[in-house]
């Protein structure tokens, strides 16, 4: 099947430098300190990720191996809203010993699934008819003076967000957005930085592992971290006039998960109807009845802004520590999603990859 991709916008860079204010997503204001943003042009980002004379370097080829794993071991146990259809389940495993801890996903225009993992590595899935088709690729984060990021502090990157030829990652740990020119150098690209993202927020110091999880690419970027303020999550959109933070309230409002996942913005309908949407994903875990989570759209378009859950994965589904989440619109215009989990490089834990087509209702 050939898909039209959507997640990958242009002029991302053109429209975030000229965009004053984020969009309103129906949630509370945070007073935040305004900071003024020179951010880069994308010509600049593409010129510092992969500066004159550097050479194209292919990433590391590893072999991947997958075993279909359905929603639930019981079908009875399987059941999701209207609308929402299970299409695929993998569990993915590896001899690589650096295969894991994927955090942030997306979708290449030529069908692969591109990654973060949070040992500061791009991992690459081939895919094939919808399905992992047993192939990886791997290359190792570079900072901006071409030296692979070290360590949790510098490498811990966690969202990820594809516009205008390049893959942007935010870090947790050390707050920030950098962006690789993968295209042009692959495994030579360069952390170019983008934007410093807030460690403190309404007077209250982010942990160090509770930062920037999830990314979103559209009008301006939106970075979404993962700790909760009063049960809200914290979404830091970043423009030409500075960073102006909004507390997120969980659309399931007795479900306060932490924010780990968003997709990019994803226009609905034609050039004179246009909303649309963004979808992200919510994941608590508790000791005794493990992995929960919420996956929720908002939407936007003439009449205002709206937000609802759309379905929800716990126990006795296979569900696991999902962080990652991308969308694509299929050739009959289904949204399908594509969530990872990350195994922490636990034997305790997998590596799961779910794909969800959203039908009628729930589109």
């Amino acid at each position: 099947m050939h898909f039209l991709r959507t997640s990958v916008l242009t002029g991302l860079l053109g429209a975030l430098i000229s965009c004053a204010a984020p969009q309103d997503h129906g949630s509370a204001s945070l007073p935040a300190t305004q900071q003024s943003h020179t951010l880069p042009s994308s010509i600049e980002l593409h010129r510092q990720s992969c500066p004159a004379g550097t050479t194209y370097a292919s990433p590391n080829k590893f072999t991947i191996r997958s075993e279909p794993v359905p929603l639930a071991n019981r079908p009875s146990q399987a059941a999701l809203p209207p609308g929402v259809r299970f299409a695929g389940g993998w569990s993915l495993t590896s001899p690589h010993a650096e295969f894991g801890g994927l955090s942030g996903i997306e979708i290449l225009p030529d069908g692969r699934l591109l990654t973060v993992s949070d040992v500061g590595a791009f991992i690459w899935i081939g895919m094939a008819n919808g399905a992992p088709d047993g192939t990886g690729e791997i290359s190792y984060m570079k900072g901006p003076n071409g030296q692979i990021l070290r360590g949790k502090r510098d490498g811990d990157s966690e969202g990820l967000a594809l516009a205008d030829g390049l893959a942007f990652v935010s870090f947790e740990r050390r707050h920030r957005v950098a962006a690789f020119d993968l295209e042009t150098c692959g495994a030579s690209a360069r952390a170019a930085p983008f934007t410093e993202l807030p460690s403190e927020l309404s007077g209250i110091r982010i942990k160090e592992n509770s930062g920037a999880e999830a990314l979103s690419a559209g009008k301006v970027m939106i970075a979404g971290y993962e700790q909760l303020i009063d049960g809200y999550s914290p979404l830091v959109s970043v423009s030409k006039g500075g960073s102006s933070t909004e507390l997120l309230a969980p659309a399931k409002r007795d479900y306060n998960g932490p924010l780990v996942g968003m997709t990019n913005t994803i226009m609905l309908g034609d050039a004179a109807t246009a909303g649309s949407v963004v979808y992200s994903l919510r994941r608590s875990y508790n000791p005794v009845f493990g992995n929960r989570l919420t996956v929720e759209a908002a939407y936007e378009d003439a009449g205002g802004a709206s937000r609802r859950a759309l379905f929800e994965l716990k126990p006795p589904m296979n569900v696991d520590n999902f962080e990652g989440i991308s969308a694509e619109t299929l050739n009959d215009g289904t949204h399908r999603l594509w969530l990872v989990s990350d195994n922490n490089f636990s034997d305790q834990q997998r590596t799961l990859l779910f794909a969800f087509d959203l039908i009628g209702e729930a589109h």
